[in-house]
């Protein structure tokens, strides 16, 4: 098996609906050595009970880095989930960005 080699970070603020659209995005990529990781401002249960129920659908590794909500704090939550990151090389996005089937594959070259 193939080892990842990018690591994808989404922030989120309580947008399930949205959320779930991303992360279908990218379980319909062309490439497939990528992790997800979830930076979290501090959505409500919503948000977890999501996250939970798609780790066993898609084919990439989901991590769920999640802090309490304390007014628009989107920078200190990124910094968290940077040092969550398996790979050196990561690409931002935010919870609303619905990627294209090749959003990956295009990013690296």
């Amino acid at each position: 098996m193939t080892s990842i080699d990018t690591s994808i970070i989404i922030s989120t603020y309580n947008s399930v609906e949205w959320l779930e659209k991303v992360l279908h995005g990218y379980n319909n990529q062309t490439y497939k050595l990528f992790e997800i990781i979830i930076a979290d401002d501090g959505s409500t249960q919503a948000t977890f009970d999501l996250i939970k129920k798609l780790q066993n659908e898609v084919f990439y590794p989901i991590i769920h880095v999640w802090q309490k909500d304390e007014g628009f704090q989107k920078t200190k939550i990124l910094n968290k989930a940077i040092i969550k990151a398996s790979c050196e090389y990561i690409i931002f996005s935010d919870g609303d960005c619905i990627p294209r089937f090749d959003f990956v594959v295009t990013h690296l070259k």
